[in-house]
């Protein structure tokens, strides 16, 4: 407000040289007159109405002043406004101050009128539903209180004639009984409020007319303190809850004075319910608490409170407060002291326990003993134990310091301590993380918690532990090669006995690792048919051409996530079927053989006590899971599909000239996937798909043969785009649309369902029982196959008990970093309930889509699927189709273009020119800017749909900029996003950070986030610049808010696990540390702090931060608060920077 205020002064004075036009200076003054009623500064506002004779503005403020005389006798009858609702429900306002029974006849009629024009408005609404629609419901409210007040009046005039009558008969018993209506009234008004997050202005409009009314009922009930004492606090009670609830949402909505003065002006009596008392005193406090230069006050108002009257949860929570006060004064002796007392008073309070633990957790940071660290988790495992509403921010806390305990066990003694009386379901968002820390030295503590979830939620961990037992196993196998026959025989039995099943039932598996079957090898080699791309198969060569974008998807692919796929060197040998000898050597550094094989033991172990407890359950879960990744696999046309898509993808991105020979390497693994697909358990087993494809596969494309083999990468692309336009027309005329369930899995057809669950129930963050969850009732008939880039799987639709259904897709081949993918849509979780939480983003609806995922096997999964869903690169491909143009021609084209660029011909600078002038080309000549326009204006029914769509797809779209730019996430292919074409909902494959050599971040592409042409002209500049830009900043200001600095621990949990990952899967060459895990706790420690720290410095950069003092002698208008994102909005958009990305991004479309 200020802001604005010294920005008009200053252009009126023409301090800013008169550059400052009059729609500007006309915007600032709404600005400052939203601000004013935001901040409840009626009087101001009045003041401001009469000196320029803006009636619009007096009438909104005089009654809430009060000021009726003024508004019925000078600004009513002068005033020329519009006939709305709103006039309407003032005129009813100034009928009903007169508390006689014309002025309630006058308002009821008042009341009608305004909500027949209210109900004309609604019908010139959309029929959709859209925020447009909030302000007329809330005038619906509005009205229907004014009647609800009318009745109030009414009721009080007869229950006065009713006491009249029965004191003129002798019986003043305060008529007993009767004002029936009147408390149903009020007891509805207190159950009926706005959401929290509603503009200030509501919130005051509709309790500032209910106080008004409460006035009467008290002065009713005024003499009843003796003969009916219940009706005497009637009215008292109810106001004394209004103020103190309007102070709350003040508060919460970061307006500490308003709720400072609501609390002191508003009431207007001396007398007060005790409950209330309390509530008003904590209010005051807290909003001191917040507010610059009040910590005395605010600890004066405490000293000064008389606690005798209070019970003593309500003395613990005032003593809680006062050592929050004294912490931010930096009496730390004091405010132990004072957290201490709150606790003795009442220790079911979680407030205060977690207050407490935050202080200790402060010192523990400060000093570094062990006593506060101790005292610290104590605190946090109490105030989880009380049921705190955040419980998973500090359980991610208590978890943290956990991994990285000291050498007395310090976390760990009070983990055992307190951890058995915290509530079950709070672990059940972080069973990854607990399976996980298995193999670390926290193990013990963790496997403990896992016993107990064994036990009361079998299903929530079923799926990732029998996981997480196939994964061991095999890490468990290759470390106990080192150590004898006896050993290793002893865990080949384990592998046997803890997967639930025969060795058969293993090796049938088409997603089991390398050393099974030749099959199996095949689907490994299909990259990334997992995130539906095969875009992170492409060589990690730094080239002219990519060398600013494809470090991160191409670290991926080739080394940061070790894939086992159409990349490097690695590809030859694992296609030959060995075992990855080298990483074993590398990893089987001093202890971790040992721990290796101790997390699949007390995995194993955790899994035979959930067997013994649930053993129906697990039998029909093994049948189902071993039955879904067995049977629901691609064929072998459709993965040699998804190898050649990879293949033409690699040729794309490799940094050589287009006119060049074959690189070795790319011959390397060309001869690779010849061997693998067509291997001799693929002969054995698909003897009409080789014979159909093999002999001229090999010709066209393995390098041993060397009179066909392509001379140029221009030969080999052309050979490829051959065999993919084959197999596609193949695939896709040979194989059915949709797959029968009784032909590829009877056993599931016939399956009876008894003890099994809908998958994903427990996501929630909130208390679930068993007995009330959705079961399974069947598997649906019908299996369509859904076909993405070059990529099939099937889909899955589960029908539960109450006749929903939920789809999912069977995706197989996964790559290592398919984990990372599941951690990312647990982070999203937890930032949706920071966005619920924030008024800003609550109001924006802020919300990442989360889709479950579900682990099968280590390499295949299933992952929620909407049956709307595309892919934005589909929209291109769609496109290309209908005006017969090649998908692939713009990046052809480019790569041609810039052949001289890659023989060393060209400067710098020249480069940078020859692809700004290559991409312009494009965009002129081959990719029109309206392309994804003209899809949804096609897709969508109406109008309506399509401006709706607009909106939550920029939102989403907002949100994944967000965290591209946060996490530094790069590689956003078209391929890579998919959207809901009826609610717009976008979930991103392979969207999670790539990490450097030194387990950094590592980031190289020129864009912040995907913001390309045909985005931009679909949002229009209003979108961007408007709900895109505000969307960003709503989400990076509720993550920076003050309130939400636990966020901090999540990310450092994410980190963990991520990190963790990282150091099994470094590729060769680099120093592994010689302890558990592959790396050692103080490095990774270290690593995970300085991601955090990064992390939380980018995002404090571009959220909107409170305004600096303005200089008064400045001559420029004062900075956006939006400038940062808008900075990186600009940048993303901009064409110098988009011509420097890979071609395989498509940055023209």
């Amino acid at each position: 407000q200020d802001v604005f205020y010294h920005a008009m002064s200053k252009a009126t004075q023409g301090s800013y040289n008169n550059t400052v036009s009059k729609a500007e200076m006309c915007l600032w003054e709404d600005q400052w007159i939203g601000c004013a009623k935001q901040l409840n500064q009626w009087e101001v506002l009045a003041d401001f109405g009469r000196s320029v004779e803006n009636y619009e503005i007096l009438l909104d403020c005089l009654w809430k002043i009060p000021d009726w005389s003024s508004l019925k006798e000078t600004v009513l009858p002068k005033a020329q406004v519009e006939e709305t609702p709103k006039f309407k429900m003032l005129q009813a306002y100034v009928a009903l101050h007169e508390g006689n029974m014309t002025g309630v006849n006058e308002a009821e009629a008042r009341v009608g009128q305004g909500v027949d024009l209210a109900l004309h408005q609604w019908w010139q609404f959309p029929e959709m539903v859209v925020q447009s629609h909030f302000p007329l419901l809330q005038q619906f409210q509005q009205l229907v209180e004014l009647q609800e007040s009318a009745r109030v009046l009414l009721e009080i005039a007869n229950g006065n004639k009713q006491l009249s009558g029965s004191t003129q008969m002798g019986g003043a018993q305060g008529a007993p009984g009767g004002y029936v209506d009147l408390k149903d009234i009020l007891e509805t008004w207190r159950l009926r409020t706005p959401n929290e997050w509603d503009d200030m202005t509501v919130w005051y409009e509709l309790l500032q007319w209910r106080n008004h009314m409460y006035n009467p009922v008290i002065s009713a009930f005024k003499d009843f303190s003796g003969t009916n004492p219940q009706l005497h606090q009637l009215g008292y009670r109810d106001k004394a809850w209004s103020v103190n609830k309007l102070a709350y949402v003040a508060r919460k909505q970061g307006l500490f004075d308003v709720c400072v003065c609501v609390l002191n002006k508003m009431y207007g009596y001396l007398t007060m319910d005790v409950q209330e008392a309390f509530v008003k005193i904590r209010e005051q406090a807290k909003a001191y608490l917040e507010m610059k230069g009040e910590l005395v006050n605010g600890l004066n108002l405490i000293n000064a409170t008389n606690l005798e009257y209070f019970p003593d949860q309500h003395k613990a929570e005032i003593f809680r407060l006062k050592g929050e006060f004294l912490q931010k004064m930096n009496d730390s002796e004091g405010a132990n002291h004072a957290f201490s007392t709150a606790i003795s008073l009442f220790k079911h309070l979680p407030k205060g326990w977690v207050s407490w633990g935050c202080y200790c957790d402060q010192v523990y940071k400060e000093t570094g003993e062990e006593l506060w660290l101790e005292y610290a988790v104590s605190c946090f495992l109490q105030g989880i134990k009380y049921r705190i509403s955040n419980a998973r921010s500090h359980l991610a806390r208590v978890l943290y310091l956990l991994s990285f305990d000291n050498q007395n066990d310090t976390v760990g003694k009070a983990f055992d301590k307190y951890g058995d009386q915290i509530p079950n379901w709070v672990w059940l968002s972080w069973i990854p993380q607990l399976l996980l820390s298995l193999q670390r030295p926290e193990a013990s503590h963790c496997k403990a918690v896992l016993l107990r979830l064994a036990g009361v939620y079998p299903q929530a961990l079923y799926y990732w532990l029998r996981t997480y037992l196939l994964e061991r196993r095999d890490f468990a196998t290759k470390a106990e090669l080192a150590r004898g026959p006896a050993i290793q025989s002893r865990v080949q039995q384990l592998a046997v006995t803890s997967a639930g099943g025969t060795p058969a039932n293993l090796s049938e598996n088409s997603s089991m690792p390398p050393t099974s079957t030749s099959n199996n090898i095949v689907s490994d080699i299909v990259t990334n048919t997992a995130g539906m791309q095969p875009s992170s198969t492409a060589s990690h060569i730094a080239t002219h051409e990519g060398a600013s974008s494809a470090g991160q998807e191409t670290e991926r692919a080739a080394t940061g996530d070790g894939t086992v796929g159409v990349g490097s060197d690695a590809l030859q040998p694992l296609a030959s079927g060995q075992v990855d000898q080298a990483a074993m050597r590398r990893n089987s550094g001093q202890g971790w053989p040992g721990t290796a094989v101790n997390a699949f033991e007390a995995a194993k172990d955790i899994m035979e006590v959930l067997r013994t407890k649930q053993t129906s359950l697990a039998c029909e879960l093994e049948v189902m899971l071993t039955e879904i990744g067995a049977r629901f696999v691609p064929l072998p046309e459709e993965r040699l599909l998804a190898v050649v898509h990879a293949l033409l993808h690699r040729c794309y991105k490799y940094p050589t000239a287009t006119t060049a020979e074959v690189p070795q390497s790319l011959k390397k693994e060309l001869s690779g996937v010849c061997r693998a697909c067509f291997s001799t358990d693929t002969v054995n087993k698909h003897q009409e798909f080789v014979q159909e494809y093999k002999k001229d596969f090999e010709r066209d494309l393995d390098p041993d043969s060397t009179g066909t083999f392509p001379a140029t990468l221009t030969d080999l692309t052309e050979r490829l785009k051959f065999w993919k336009g084959v197999l596609q027309s193949n695939v896709e005329d040979r194989l059915p649309a949709v797959l029968k369930l009784e032909e590829e899995s009877r056993a599931l057809r016939e399956f009876h369902v008894f003890d099994i669950e809908v998958p994903g129930q427990y996501f929630n963050d909130q208390e679930v029982a068993p007995d009330h969850t959705v079961k399974l009732d069947r598997i649906g008939a019908d299996i369509p196959i859904v076909r993405r880039h070059g990529s099939s799987h099937r889909r899955l639709t589960m029908v539960g008990s109450d006749g929903s259904q939920q789809h999912f897709l069977v995706q197989t081949s996964l790559t290592p970093s398919a984990r990372s993918d599941e951690r990312m849509v647990q982070l999203f979780r937890v930032l949706n309930w920071l966005f619920d939480k924030h008024k800003e983003s609550r109001r924006r609806h802020l919300s990442f889509h989360t889709p479950i995922i579900i682990p099968v096997w280590p390499q295949v999964r299933l992952v929620e699927d909407d049956l709307m869903y595309s892919t934005f690169g589909e929209v291109y491909e769609i496109n290309c189709a209908r005006y017969g143009r090649e998908a692939d021609l713009p990046i052809t084209h480019f790569k041609e273009r810039l052949n001289q660029a890659l023989t060393g011909q060209l400067s710098s600078d020249a480069i940078i020119e020859l692809r700004l002038h290559t991409y312009n080309e494009i965009t002129h000549s081959f990719v029109t800017e309206n392309v994804f326009s003209q899809y949804m204006y096609k897709t969508l029914p109406s109008c309506n749909h399509l401006w709706t769509f607009k909106k939550q797809f920029a939102v989403q779209m907002a949100l994944s900029g967000i965290m591209s730019y946060m996490l530094q996430i790069g590689g956003r292919s078209p391929n890579k996003i998919l959207f809901a074409k009826n609610t717009g909902k976008v979930f991103q494959n392979d969207f999670h950070p790539a990490y450097d050599a030194n387990g950094m971040v590592e980031f190289t592409e020129p864009v912040p986030f995907r913001l390309t042409r045909n985005l931009q002209t679909f949002f229009t500049p209003f979108t961007v610049e408007g709900l895109f830009v505000s969307s960003m900043c709503a989400a990076a200001q509720s993550i920076v808010a003050p309130k939400s600095q636990h966020i901090q621990h999540q990310f450092a949990m994410f980190f963990r696990d991520e990190l963790l990952s990282w150091s099994w899967r470094r590729p060769p060459g680099m120093p592994v540390a010689p302890a558990a895990g592959g790396i050692s706790s103080t490095e990774l420690k270290q690593k995970v702090a300085s991601n955090v720290e990064q992390v939380m410095a980018r995002i404090n950069s571009i959220a909107p931060q409170t305004c600096p003092e303005e200089d008064e002698t400045g001559v420029d208008p004062p900075q956006s608060i939006q400038l940062g994102v808008t900075e990186l909005v600009e940048a993303a958009l901009r064409p110098k920077s988009l011509c420097m990305m890979d071609p395989t991004w498509h940055p023209w479309f």
